[in-house]
């Protein structure tokens, strides 16, 4: 859920702050929104076939967490066209690398007679993100302003990145422990 109202900001206060900071017409907005969603549809199963055949699932929900991270992260520091466009195509690849594992981890996580209730969990976590983070990161841009609201992203995706790292393969061995007990 964490991951998800960082990544969330996208749907939210990113394009207010394209907007109001960035001053972009919503035309221009509306270029980098396609263009975040021809650069998934371009490179989602070429990286996700990397991603499996390269990486572990720890270290593919690090690098995805951590690359959107940096790309939130950036646009505290600039605002530039340039960093605009960097920024969403390294929020693409992270989102690619990150979002899909997280159901894949969350099945393997999961016992036979439980798979639904654990995929369950993980929709409500995302509901829930979905409610929070407008709410948040508006309230976060309004009171602190929006450089504190993408450091502070970046910050604690970062954060999350790291705990992915270590708890994804205690999460994916505690579950095989369990399975091979009921064999």
């Amino acid at each position: 859920m964490l991951f998800s109202i960082c990544f969330f900001q996208l749907f939210s206060t990113l394009t207010i702050f394209y907007k109001d900071t960035a001053q972009l017409s919503q035309q221009n907005i509306g270029y980098i929104l396609g263009y975040s969603g021809f650069l998934v549809v371009l490179l989602e199963m070429g990286l996700v076939q990397v991603a499996e055949k390269y990486f572990s699932l720890a270290a593919t929900m690090f690098l995805g967490t951590f690359i959107c991270g940096i790309s939130y992260a950036m646009l505290g520091f600039d605002h530039s066209m340039i960093t605009l466009i960097l920024s969403m195509s390294l929020l693409c690849v992270g989102e690619i690398w990150a979002l899909p594992f997280m159901s894949t981890i969350t099945a393997l996580r999961s016992g036979k007679n439980n798979k639904g209730a654990y995929m369950g969990l993980n929709g409500i976590s995302f509901s829930i993100a979905f409610i929070v983070t407008p709410y948040l990161g508006t309230l976060i841009a309004e009171k602190l302003g929006f450089t504190t609201l993408w450091i502070g992203t970046g910050i604690m995706a970062t954060v999350i990145a790291i705990a992915f790292y270590f708890i994804v393969p205690w999460m994916i061995k505690d579950r095989k422990k369990n399975s091979e007990s009921f064999e």
